[in-house]
């Protein structure tokens, strides 16, 4: 399965409790990691999300884009 293929919060949940297998690369260069970050964040409507749910796709971006808490959420709220 590819990051992609991740299209519910249950599948993020698993992915990042490691009981989902998933193939991806962490982007080389900050635009291709701001596109994955927006797409990820639009993708699942993030702004409509409750807590819970925000703190998933959170750690799901802390994971692929391999940047800290503090930078994700920065870039979240822009």
């Amino acid at each position: 399965m590819s990051l992609e293929q991740l299209s519910s919060i249950a599948a993020i949940r698993q992915f990042l409790e490691g009981t989902q297998a998933v193939a991806f690369g962490i982007a080389t260069n900050k635009q291709e990691r701001y596109q994955r970050m927006q797409k990820t964040l639009a993708k699942h409507r993030y702004l409509l999300l409750g807590k819970a749910d925000k703190g998933i796709i959170t750690g799901y971006l802390m994971e692929v884009t391999a940047y800290s808490q503090a930078q994700t959420k920065r870039l979240i709220r822009q």
